[in-house]
């Protein structure tokens, strides 16, 4: 069975069991006084522009440039990148409205796009088709076929390749399509998924630079297309997200993996650090509107499997000013804590993913289970001292809802966070992955903020261990 199916599999099992147990006897940390129930370079030379745009890659620091290695295939607006002077005419190939099933016979300077593609010898090539004349052409499910059969091509012509299809950007003005971009988007990842190719994968960019079907203003040029800037965020974007899906990349995926947390001071007085675990899900903007309308900061701690689909979603986390910390990708104690390795390994991965989706480099993490539990008793101290020595900080809790265990309801969670809230500094574990959370989470802030404490985010918090 391929990669891609597996995780497929465990991914359609996780999304049933995230966040809460499967029936299993709810297992107890061996030093939690609380239980989580919870189961399982150099940077890129801009050539000069009339535009002035500044583009910074995550690997500015290493010998060589992702970009480098970046063939993007498509209509019109894929040019932009090269007329701004942020890609040079060998990492684009655009055809204006062309479609996806007669791109490969057009013709570029005198050559057709096939015979391009065997020269160029890409990695890593990218397609975006997103004319809104060609959208209004095809329907949906058409639109997402002949990007499947496009990318099954470009396989075989180039099977050393990396074949990444990209969302339809939410383009405004005259250049948006009649119809909802969300369906064309869809049914491009849907056929996607179909296809057993690991290195055949769908990559969600709508949320980069825009929202609701509509490109953020300062992200929009003349034509309602996308501007200098659009195509800088979505470059880098691209270029962070390598680290996700590398094919190349020699040594372990954690080398030179590090955080610097910048300095702080504890706030005197009694402080509560409200914190969500599993997220991102369909639960978390309900869970942001409550904290939006309580003037709340909080701290998000993100499982990466969760995210694909959802990247809106934590942009949104990250640009309302909330914390956002790491809680492994997988989730899967047995593997995570089976050694070192496999805890770096496992942690980057989601480290780069939410790089890549907000542009921040978390620097908190929560360990799934808490720092020590009845998976990692023979690995949790050389895991710590690893993750201590990159400079990252782990936060555990000393009061919880136990909003996750499967007996868990609204009265019981409000008569834990009662029982539970009890010193200067709480930081609270709660869950944004489950319905239950948003029903009780007013009463918890009215009653914490009922007992003298205000609230912050970890970044003004010392640690809190068991």
């Amino acid at each position: 069975m391929s990669k891609k199916i597996m995780v497929a599999a465990a991914c359609a099992f996780l999304l049933a069991a995230c966040g809460q147990d499967s029936g299993e006897e709810e297992r107890e940390s061996y030093i939690a006084v609380y239980q989580e129930f919870t189961d399982a370079s150099e940077t890129v030379t801009e050539e000069e522009t009339t535009v002035p745009v500044t583009f910074s890659p995550l690997t500015e620091e290493n010998e060589g440039s992702y970009l480098a290695d970046v063939l993007i295939i498509g209509d019109g607006e894929c040019g932009k990148a090269v007329s701004c002077g942020l890609l040079t005419e060998e990492n684009v190939i655009s055809v204006p409205g062309a479609r996806p099933d007669d791109i490969l016979s057009a013709e570029v300077g005198g050559k057709t796009v096939r015979e391009l593609i065997k020269a160029s010898g890409k990695p890593y090539i990218y397609l975006l088709f997103t004319e809104g004349e060609l959208l209004n052409s095809l329907s949906a499910e058409k639109y997402g076929s002949e990007l499947f059969i496009l990318g099954e091509e470009l396989r075989e012509l180039s099977p050393e390749s990396m074949v990444i299809p990209l969302s339809v950007l939410p383009f405004s003005g005259d250049n948006a399509p009649e119809g909802d971009i969300y369906e064309y988007s869809e049914s491009l990842h849907m056929w996607i998924r179909s296809s057993p190719d690991e290195y055949f994968i769908y990559k969600d960019v709508s949320f980069v630079c825009g929202e609701n079907g509509i490109l953020f203003e300062k992200y929009t040029d003349a034509d309602g297309g996308i501007s200098p800037e659009g195509w800088n965020e979505l470059l880098r974007y691209i270029e962070t997200d390598r680290f996700y899906n590398d094919m190349t990349e020699e040594g372990n995926s954690y080398d030179g993996l590090s955080a610097e947390r910048a300095e702080y001071s504890v706030t005197e007085g009694k402080v509560a650090y409200l914190t969500f675990d599993d997220g991102p899900s369909k639960y978390t903007p309900q869970i942001l509107e409550i904290l939006r309308e309580n003037d709340i900061k909080a701290t998000f701690f993100i499982t990466g499997w969760c995210i694909e689909g959802k990247e809106n979603i934590l942009k949104q986390v990250a640009d309302e000013g909330h914390t956002v910390g790491l809680h492994s990708w997988s989730h899967d104690y047995d593997g995570i804590y089976s050694s070192t390795e496999s805890w770096l390994e496992d942690f980057a991965r989601v480290y780069r993913k939410v790089y890549a989706v907000t542009g921040q480099k978390p620097w908190c993490f929560r360990f799934p289970g808490g720092s020590y539990n009845n998976f990692n008793r023979d690995t949790a101290d050389d895991i710590i001292a690893e993750m201590e020595q990159r400079g990252f900080a782990f936060y555990d809790w000393n009061a919880a809802t136990a909003d996750a265990s499967t007996s868990a309801t609204y009265d019981s969670c409000l008569e834990n966070i009662r029982d539970s809230i009890n010193a200067d500094h709480e930081v609270v574990l709660m869950h944004d992955s489950l319905e239950l959370t948003p029903e009780y989470l007013q009463d918890v802030i009215d009653y914490i903020r009922g007992q003298g404490y205000t609230f912050e985010t970890v970044d003004t918090a010392d640690e809190v261990r068991f």
